[in-house]
């Protein structure tokens, strides 16, 4: 019993957790682009969009980091003879993680939230492309972690003491299976931040002030443009992936293909097919949008279609994370460490206890999230959003 609830505990932080952090990672990516487009045109536009959706950003970062800490600790709550077994190998990972990434992309992130109406054109897509390049890292240096347990290199496997020890740095965060995940998540993120621009720009369309909506339709090409090229993109690289994968977890693709059935191998594989299918679904949507953009414009059905569809993106990455952790078990380290060996030894009443409290701290989080991003939606652009200096 305590292995299943601190199963279920540990993939609902996840879960949760995941919900803020792809919106993050790409929604920053769109908002560089949108400054690089104001740097070199100096159209006003952009900077509105820029500022508009930084706010956003500001807000879903923040609970990202909430999200995250409590997702960390269950590491030496939970899981004590996993991190007993895996210290040698992620102490290195993770405190770069903290030390370098975390402190950049925070630090950059204060001074966009304070000062950017102050910032040149120049000052301000050099910060806002530091904030990027310390997503990225946070999550190259976290994947880097995932990766090797999902293909364990650089890192020597002793069955008697239970413990890895590290043989090589490099290999390790030169896996290809961490680079693999690295391309394939934030592509989804992208997908995911273009389906949420999209659905935005659609309520604006439909119910935002009129002085507004020119810069909506803007944003709302950009992104869909953003989820087909995304898409398309997203299909090629997980191809390549799951060749990959036919190499170093063939037990994997054979769940995937039906030649291995049965219990938590079946709901690997419809993950799998509902990931696929979102996927071809994105494409076909966002072609069509790009073709018929003028008529999406004048459409209220095509964009309410848009405002309801947001949670497709969230349902794909949750599916591709349930094919990559669930299509290993029963391994936590693959073929080196059953997860059944990594659990805390602790009684099931505190992991029943902490199993809800968590439930509840959650659902109060999302309750705030929820309502501060509406308000911000709606509020729509203001008039601190544009005017700032053009001076380079």
């Amino acid at each position: 019993m305590v292995e299943i609830l601190s199963r279920l505990q540990f993939g609902l932080t996840i879960a949760f957790h995941f919900i803020f952090v792809p919106l993050t990672v790409g929604l920053i990516l769109m908002i560089v682009v949108f400054e690089y487009k104001h740097y070199k045109t100096k159209d006003v536009r952009y900077q509105k969009l820029s500022n508009y959706f930084s706010d956003i950003f500001v807000i879903n970062y923040a609970f990202g980091i909430v999200t995250g800490v409590a997702m960390t600790i269950q590491f030496g709550t939970n899981w004590g003879q996993y991190s007993v077994a895996m210290g040698d190998v992620f102490g290195s990972p993770l405190i770069l993680e903290a030390v370098v990434a975390f402190f950049l992309e925070s630090t950059f992130t204060g001074l966009w939230l304070f000062r950017r109406h102050t910032m040149s054109r120049r000052m301000r897509l050099t910060t806002v492309s530091l904030i990027a390049v310390g997503t990225t890292l946070s999550a190259l240096w976290i994947i880097t972690a995932n990766g090797f347990m999902q293909n364990p290199v650089g890192a020597t496997w002793d069955p008697e003491t239970m413990k890895m020890s590290l043989d090589s740095f490099a290999k390790v965060v030169f896996n290809p299976y961490a680079w693999y995940m690295l391309f394939h998540n934030h592509l989804s993120a992208i997908i995911l931040s273009g389906f949420v621009v999209l659905a935005i720009s659609s309520w604006h369309l439909l119910y935002g002030k009129e002085k507004d909506k020119e810069v909506f339709k803007l944003s709302g090409k950009f992104a869909a443009w953003t989820v087909l090229i995304g898409g398309i993109a997203i299909a090629i690289t997980g191809s390549q992936y799951l060749n990959f994968l036919n190499l170093v977890q063939p037990d994997k693709v054979d769940i995937i293909n039906g030649v291995l059935t049965g219990g938590i191998k079946n709901v690997v594989r419809i993950a799998f097919g509902v990931m696929i299918t979102l996927g071809f679904t994105f494409i076909i949507f966002s072609l069509y949008t790009v073709i018929f953009y003028n008529k999406y414009t004048k459409s209220p059905t095509l964009q309410k279609y848009f405002m309801y569809l947001v949670p497709l993106p969230y349902i794909a990455i949750i599916a591709g994370w349930m094919v990559t952790e669930m299509g290993r078990q029963p391994w936590i380290i693959y073929n080196k460490m059953l997860v059944a060996d990594g659990i805390s030894d602790v009684p099931v009443n505190q992991v029943w206890f902490s199993v809800i409290s968590i439930t509840i701290f959650y659902a109060i989080l999302f309750v705030m999230d929820y309502v501060l991003t509406i308000n911000r939606i709606k509020k729509g652009l203001l008039e601190s959003d544009g005017g700032d200096s053009n001076e380079s």
